[in-house]
């Protein structure tokens, strides 16, 4: 069973391991929105530049703009990649369907996610196990409003696989560990909605009672006993739970707030952290989530054992002031302790976001 951190004595070490990897040739604002990395050498991330789907192909020393086939003003929700010949984006179009984009080797191919109960249709995660295994999950809207929905791809076809959630519900992330185990996790109404895949259909868990209007944005899964999820708090605060074969617990996020609260504002308690962003699995037994601190400087956090490590990513400097950053998406590569993470940064200039990842390898030679 893995370890869960104390984050009430928690080990902070200001770690000089990351550092970022900036694209270059992207004009105009740029910013991305999910990563995988299924080897050292080769690995994906997304997001847009202006309002085009943006795709970029690491090649082992930099990142590389591909051509993708998508509509203008596509938002792009997440990539997953089997292997470098293999890689599966979802988003959603502007005319209100569930686009896909196909990577074989050579080129995407675009398609679409069928509809499940009506339009809009929006998908927000993607998480590819095999050639003949990945998910994908979203909402589908209808008179009676939004409906969680899952698809699945068996090799040859999307299919949608019915979730059994009322009206009002919504999926924002997946992960599948196995045939038989994966995750959905997303809201229903104000509360958490915590999916499991037993290989036959999508079954309910209920969330910590404590948490249980909380809003999860991701979830990552090492085995059928250690999943966690991550996302936000109704306070504004960082939600981090964790799934041990049988129930979800609280685990005591790697920030927790400073001094005394000092009244709400915009929904936010002041003086609390920001929403945890992302997570993922460190191969081990241990965990790395991202997010922001009350100052909005963004942060990684490791924990591999009882407490978390919290370590600060590197930003660009430019001008004077403080440049701020936002972490949306983090990836493993398999078989490795490296981890990528990416982004956005803006400087105090004013200037249009850019798209920046970072990465916890040194710099190639």
């Amino acid at each position: 069973m893995a370890a869960r951190p104390n984050a009430r004595t928690p080990h902070r070490r200001e770690c000089r391991c990351w550092r970022f990897v900036r694209p270059e040739g992207l004009p105009g604002e740029t910013a991305l929105t999910g990563i995988s990395a299924p080897s050292s050498r080769t690995g994906w991330a997304v997001g847009r530049a202006g309002t085009v789907p943006l795709a970029l192909r690491w090649t082992g020393t930099r990142w590389r703009r591909t051509p993708l086939p998508l509509p203008d003003r596509t938002a792009l929700g997440a990539i997953s990649a089997v292997s470098a010949n293999d890689a599966w984006i979802v988003g959603s179009s502007a005319d209100g369907g569930a686009r896909t984009a196909h990577w074989s080797g050579r080129r995407w191919t675009p398609g679409t996610l069928p509809a499940s109960g009506g339009k809009p249709i929006s998908a927000r995660g993607v998480a590819a196990r095999a050639p003949g295994d990945v998910w994908a999950v979203g909402s589908t809207g209808g008179f009676a409003g939004t409906m969680a929905v899952t698809w699945h791809f068996d090799g040859r076809s999307w299919t949608v696989a019915p979730t059994g959630s009322a009206p009002g519900s919504a999926l924002n992330a997946v992960a599948a560990d196995a045939p038989d185990d994966a995750w959905a996790v997303g809201t229903a109404g104000d509360r958490q909605l915590l999916l499991r895949w037993d290989g036959r259909s999508w079954i309910s868990t209920s969330p910590p009672r404590q948490a249980a209007e909380a809003t999860p944005s991701a979830v990552a899964a090492a085995s059928p006993t250690n999943v966690w999820a991550v996302g936000t708090t109704p306070s504004g605060a960082a939600l981090v739970e964790h799934w041990d074969g049988h129930v979800w617990s609280v685990v005591p996020a790697p920030l927790p707030a400073s001094g005394r609260p000092a009244g709400a504002r915009a929904g936010r308690v002041a003086g609390t952290p920001l929403g945890a962003t992302a997570v993922v699995t460190d191969g081990q037994e241990g965990v790395w989530i991202s997010g922001a601190d009350a100052a909005s400087r963004p942060y990684l956090a490791h924990a591999g054992g009882t407490s978390w490590e919290v370590s600060r990513p590197p930003l660009p400097v430019a001008g004077s002031g403080r440049t701020s950053g936002t972490i949306s998406a983090l990836a493993l590569v398999p078989g490795t302790p490296e981890v990528r993470a990416a982004g956005t940064f803006s400087t105090p200039n004013g200037s249009p976001a850019q798209a920046l990842t970072w990465t916890n390898t040194p710099r190639p030679r």
